[in-house]
């Protein structure tokens, strides 16, 4: 067993090194976790592992909104924990894994790209970053853009991102690829708006935190970085029986 998972270390790191040759990807000469969660990462799927760095939101149980932020860079021998932080998920803790509907106050349960942002001013990162307007909006009507990002007169439920920001939870935010492109195909009805955000509070779905955690997690974070999110035990036993 242990020749086989040195082999797929090795794998492992061959395939990052052909990767794009993004500067992202060249891999630090760190030890890797011996506990927590970006110790576990190995006990996922193993597409999961071609992430460079996984951020884990994880609640103790069910119900509990308060969450533990953790940030896990991958090195040459493994992940190894870079940061962590307090936050909160939706004001009825996460959703059990599976489809999560509108005005469930639930945060959905699973494994997620993060590929774009939004906020105030672009802090320093690579995602794909728009500075909000007064014209901004996330759309949540049927149709051809729901769950994604435009300008122009919105109207309910569309979420009015410039409104949001002036009060504080969306100086700074990363969509969370739930229920949409490229993760999935939308569905109506399901939840949308799905962000890690500044705030620091209960949400409706989304995962708030301390607007500095934010700015960090986007300077730190490149489009194909994946977020985990869920009750820690419950994840990665459905996690894992998905491999």
């Amino acid at each position: 067993m242990k020749l086989q998972q040195r082999l797929m270390g090795a794998l492992l790191v061959g395939m990052l090194a052909l990767a794009a040759g993004a500067p992202h990807r060249d891999l630090p000469d760190r030890s890797p976790a011996q506990s927590g969660p970006c110790a576990s990462i190995h006990r996922l799927k193993p597409e999961l592992e071609l992430s460079q760095r996984v951020t884990f939101v994880l609640a103790p149980a069910y119900g509990q909104t308060e969450v533990t932020i953790t940030n896990c860079l991958l090195g040459r021998d493994g992940y190894t924990q870079q940061w962590n932080a307090r936050g909160f998920a939706g004001s009825a803790g996460f959703a059990r894994p599976g489809p999560v509907y509108v005005n469930s106050l639930q945060t959905p349960t699973g494994s997620y790209s993060v590929t774009e942002a939004f906020g105030r001013s672009n802090p320093g990162t690579s995602l794909g970053y728009r500075e909000l307007t007064e014209d901004s909006y996330w759309s949540g009507r049927e149709g051809r853009r729901f769950n994604s990002y435009f300008e122009g007169a919105g109207e309910f439920p569309d979420e009015p991102l410039w409104r949001y920001m002036q009060a504080g939870d969306y100086q700074q935010a990363a969509v969370v690829n739930y229920n949409r492109a490229p993760d999935a195909r939308p569905v109506h009805g399901r939840s949308f708006a799905i962000f890690l955000h500044a705030g620091l509070r209960e949400t409706w779905g989304c995962i708030s935190t301390d607007l500095a955690t934010v700015e960090k997690f986007l300077r730190d974070t490149h489009p194909g970085d994946r977020i985990i999110m869920g009750v820690e035990s419950e994840l990665f036993k459905a996690l894992e029986s998905q491999r």
